[in-house]
């Protein structure tokens, strides 16, 4: 026969009154029910959310890289125009005045030498391949899961490839990422911006103004990347926009995996 009821009794290492409970069976049962549960669905939780608490740290670190560098770029082209306010102000103190061209771009004429000097070169398009490779990625925006969010292309060449300004511009970033390695940004003017990464060294210099095809670094395989390739960005009016519009070329060897 089974007891209806079991009797617990709670015994001190030391000297002290023993405790004794009488529960039912049904009661203690329960009890029992209620520990084993709440064990299984704690370790049952442990699993299943650690991989995912870990995994969303990772990606929230990556997202935080990538903000940074943004914010560097940013900061530099604030810096950027509020230099080029200050050379309009030396040279309109020099006696040079700000003329419109027949085109239409505005410039400076001196008025000692009658030449002109034109301050658009750097209000270029991308319109020139910065490296000739094979597409290996495409742009991804995925803003619900900036695990898989890609803000450029990928173009596998060979190490130390000449890397070329897409457009005439500026330097305003020439250093080494943790996500991109070793990166050149450029500004265009008109709100462009292109990105250069990965590369394995770089010939640009901070401050730099380029021509429209020189060469501004050598391709490589630093930063986060799994061979030797370009990394390239475009950026438009503070959004990234995809280089297949400007360069439809690469999608005659497009290897992309999307």
């Amino acid at each position: 026969m089974k007891p209806s009821r079991y009797t617990f009794v709670l015994i001190p290492d030391h000297d002290g009154t023993k405790k004794q409970f009488n529960l039912s069976r049904k009661f203690t049962f329960l009890i029992l029910f209620t520990i084993i549960t709440s064990m299984t669905v704690f370790v049952i939780s442990l699993f299943y959310f650690t991989p995912r608490v870990l995994e969303f740290n990772e990606i929230k670190k990556e997202y935080d890289s990538l903000v940074s560098e943004r914010m560097k770029v940013l900061n530099l082209y604030n810096e950027l125009e509020r230099l080029k306010e200050v050379d309009r102000m030396v040279q309109k103190a020099l006696g040079m005045d700000m003329v419109e061209s027949k085109d239409g771009n505005k410039g400076l004429i001196n008025p000692k030498d009658n030449k002109s000097i034109d301050l658009d070169l750097i209000y270029n398009i991308p319109s020139i391949l910065p490296v000739d490779g094979i597409l290996t990625q495409e742009m991804i925006e995925k803003f619900d899961d900036f695990s898989k969010q890609h803000l450029g292309v990928d173009i596998a060449v060979p190490e130390k490839t000449p890397v070329l300004a897409s457009a005439s511009g500026q330097v305003i970033f020439s250093g080494m990422t943790e996500n991109l390695g070793n990166l050149v940004v450029l500004f265009h003017g008109n709100e462009y911006f292109t990105y250069y990464g990965h590369n394995a060294s770089i010939d640009a210099k901070l401050h730099q103004f380029v021509s429209i095809g020189d060469t501004i670094a050598r391709s490589g395989n630093t930063g986060e990347s799994s061979g030797p390739h370009l990394h390239f960005e475009i950026w438009k009016d503070g959004e990234a926009v995809n280089p297949l519009t400007y360069f439809p070329n690469y999608n005659k060897s497009n290897m992309s995996v999307e």
